[in-house]
């Protein structure tokens, strides 16, 4: 399984320009970060493309209140579909949408759960593409479900335009998950909150289903 996490909503996924602020929602940290976001999609599908046996999982919920009909992940289809899935069209029918994640944490527990649902067995190896600085967060999320380090590979594709004000963030990230690894409480658990809007969950059986 390859997971691309959601970071926004792209509201026009045929802009002649994805890489301009106006075709996302975007909160002010995240200006000029469209562009990384469409590196983000199109090397999850590079590293769909090169096994037939890889699916592909983009997961984001729905995460503004302004946008009630649009979630991360499914957004980013949409921009694959948009850009002909940069030439590997037959990833399309290997592709996933997760979309009820509110952080990176749920990005990979859901995509899990996810991918269990469609397909009846957890994969063998799980792919996560995205931000270069992130990768100790979840490495330490893989060890937090219990998922064997050798089957979790990371892709940091690239880091944000303001990678030092990202860098700060994620240093009180990193703390918060140390001392709570699933993020159940304090700020972890209000972000979470506050980035569902409309109150979703994700399906009741998800909560049985234990990666091994």
């Amino acid at each position: 399984m390859v997971i691309v996490p959601g970071h926004a909503i792209c509201l026009r996924p045929d802009a002649p320009d994805l890489t301009a602020d106006d075709a996302w929602a975007l909160q002010p940290y995240q200006r000029g970060e469209g562009g990384c976001y469409l590196e983000h999609i199109r090397e999850g599908i590079r590293w769909a493309a090169e096994d037939g046996h890889r699916w592909l999982v983009f997961s984001g919920g729905y995460t503004h209140r302004e946008h009630p009909t649009r979630s991360e992940a499914e957004s980013y289809r949409q921009v694959a579909e948009a850009q002909g899935w940069w030439h590997c069209r037959e990833v399309a029918a290997r592709t996933l949408t997760e979309t009820f994640a509110r952080d990176s944490y749920e990005n990979l527990r859901f995509g899990l759960w996810r991918f269990y649902d469609a397909l009846g067995a957890w994969p063998a190896e799980v792919f996560v593409v995205g931000w270069a600085f992130k990768q100790q967060r979840f490495q330490w999320h893989a060890a937090a479900l219990g998922w064997p380090a050798e089957r979790f590979h990371y892709i940091g594709v690239n880091n944000p335009p303001d990678l030092a004000a990202a860098q700060a963030g994620e240093s009180q990230a990193l703390r918060d998950f140390l001392a709570d690894p699933h993020g159940r409480q304090g700020r972890l658990s209000a972000k979470r909150h506050a980035r569902n809007p409309f109150g979703r969950q994700p399906p009741a059986h998800w909560q049985s289903l234990l990666p091994h």
